[in-house]
C-alpha cells in the first residue's frame, strides 16, 4: 500500500509559540529522514487564511523543517487539508492509500484532517507525540494532545511509536500506543 507523510501547518508563528515544538520538530525530522530513505513522499500543508498571510513571514512553513525543493506544498484556508486544496485528487492520482499525519494544531487542523481522511477511506497513522497545540484557557496543551491521540486511536487511526513508523514492521503492524506505555516512555 502506497504511503505519504503529511506535515500539517508547521509554520513560523505556530512553532515559535506552540507547546514543546522543539520535541515536535525533532520527531518530524527523524520521520522525514526515515521517509526519504524509503522513498515515501513527504507533503507539506500550509494554512493561508487570507492574502496577507501569503507573504507574511509568520505564516511561512518553518525553515526548521528542512523541506527539499521537490517536496510538494498544498495551501489551505480551512481546517481540513482536503477542502479546496486538490490534495485528495493528487493522492488518488498517485495511488496513495495510507497517510502518516503530524503537525499543528491538534484540536483544529489535525483533528479535522484525521476525521476527513478517515471518511475518505485512507488508512491513517499518527506518530505518537508528533502533534501539538497551545495551552487553552482551562486545559494545558499536553492534556489536549493526549486527549486527541486517545480519541483517534482505534477509531480513526493507529497511534504508533514514531520511531517505528517507516520501518517495514511499523507500516504493516497495528501495535498501539496505550496510556501506560506513553507514561512509561
Amino acid at each position: 500500500m502506497k504511503t505519504a507523510f503529511i506535515i500539517i501547518d508547521v509554520q513560523n508563528i505556530l512553532v515559535e509559540t506552540g507547546f514543546q515544538t522543539n520535541s515536535l520538530l525533532e520527531k518530524i525530522s527523524y520521520l522525514q529522514n526515515q521517509a526519504r530513505s524509503k522513498n515515501i513522499e513527504i507533503i507539506y500543508v500550509q494554512h493561508i487564511e487570507n492574502p496577507e498571510a501569503q507573504t507574511s513571514e509568520d505564516w511561512q512553513l518553518s525553515e526548521l523543517l528542512n523541506r527539499k525543493p521537490n517536496e510538494k506544498v498544498f495551501q489551505k484556508k480551512y481546517n481540513s487539508i482536503f477542502k479546496e486544496t486538490g490534495l485528495k485528487e493528487y493522492l488518488d492520482k498517485q495511488g496513495i492509500e495510507k497517510l502518516v499525519l503530524c503537525g499543528m494544531q491538534t484540536e483544529y487542523c489535525v483533528d479535522t484532517s484525521v476525521k476527513v481522511a478517515f471518511e475518505y477511506g485512507y488508512q491513517l497513522i499518527i506518530p505518537e507525540g508528533t502533534v501539538t497545540t497551545f495551552d487553552g484557557d482551562d486545559i494545558p496543551a499536553e492534556t489536549i494532545n493526549e486527549f486527541y491521540e486517545d480519541i483517534w486511536e482505534g477509531r480513526f487511526a493507529d497511534v504508533l511509536d514514531y520511531k517505528h513508523i517507516f520501518l517495514k514492521r511499523g507500516l504493516n503492524e497495528r501495535k498501539r500506543i496505550t496510556r501506560t506505555s506513553r507514561e512509561s516512555g
